[in-house]
């Protein structure tokens, strides 16, 4: 097993916690999906499982490669658009691209140190996660912004084909209050957002329904078969033609 979502539907501001775990040492590719994550990393080899580090990872404007080791586990929560705020007092787009492990996370959320204790299992771990998230919505009152969720699934629904200019326009407000609330929620601008949306249902478009490249080019709405391998290749680090083994994780507006 390498990618598991433990929990799929969304609570508390988590959009999924998921499991990654390998019976052997290798590299593990990370595709952006515009969203932060909290991962707990663990000893898988150890009873009770003893999780070595907290990892916050900011949102991604580009693949990266994870060295994952052969008892080295990790539980994750995906964290839903506009939830970084309330749940880690973050601002998205102070971490893009980056991340803040170890004990420099502990330090700067305390809250995050109990996921730290040995644990029975990763399910265990997995708990630990959703109630911290429940802990913390329920402490900041929170009440996501309804605008914001509707300019959310306008873009995930068009699959990041939908201009900023038309997105506005069905909403009745400016671009600059779709930049501004986009920015805020997620950390990257707009059309950055809708390019990993465009990249991720090409991926789906090919490894699911089995399109040929130029039939999925058309389909996701590039201008071309070219136009969508150069987003391949910078987001992806690949071709349409010659994708590595990838697991694709559900993202949803």
């Amino acid at each position: 097993m390498r990618y598991q979502e433990l929990l799929t539907a969304p609570q508390h501001g988590l959009e999924a916690v998921w499991l990654s775990l390998s019976a052997c040492a290798e590299h593990y590719r990370v595709l952006p999906d515009g969203r932060c994550d909290v991962i707990v990393q663990f000893d898988a080899g150890a009873r009770p499982l003893r999780p070595l580090a907290v990892l916050i990872a900011g949102p991604a404007t580009r693949f990266y490669d994870v060295a994952h080791g052969p008892e080295i586990g990790f539980v994750g929560a995906r964290l839903r658009p506009g939830y970084a705020a309330p749940l880690l007092d973050l601002e998205p787009s102070s971490l893009v691209d980056g991340h803040v492990g170890g004990e420099a996370a502990l330090a700067r959320w305390p809250a995050l140190r109990p996921l730290c204790a040995p644990a029975q299992d990763c399910h265990e771990i997995a708990a630990r996660l959703v109630a911290w998230a429940a802990e913390r919505i329920a402490a900041a009152r929170f009440q996501p912004d309804g605008l914001l969720r509707d300019l959310l699934g306008s873009f995930h629904g068009a699959g990041g084909r939908l201009r900023i200019h038309d997105t506005a326009a069905r909403h009745q407000v400016s671009e600059r209050t779709v930049q501004r609330l986009l920015r805020d929620a997620i950390g990257l601008p707009p059309k950055t957002f809708a390019n990993i949306l465009q990249f991720h249902h090409a991926l789906r478009l090919l490894s699911e329904q089995h399109l040929s490249p130029a039939q999925a080019a058309l389909q996701a709405g590039f201008a071309d078969q070219a136009h969508m391998s150069r987003v391949f290749r910078r987001l992806g680090g690949f071709t349409p033609g010659r994708r590595p083994e990838l697991t694709l994780v559900n993202i949803r507006g």
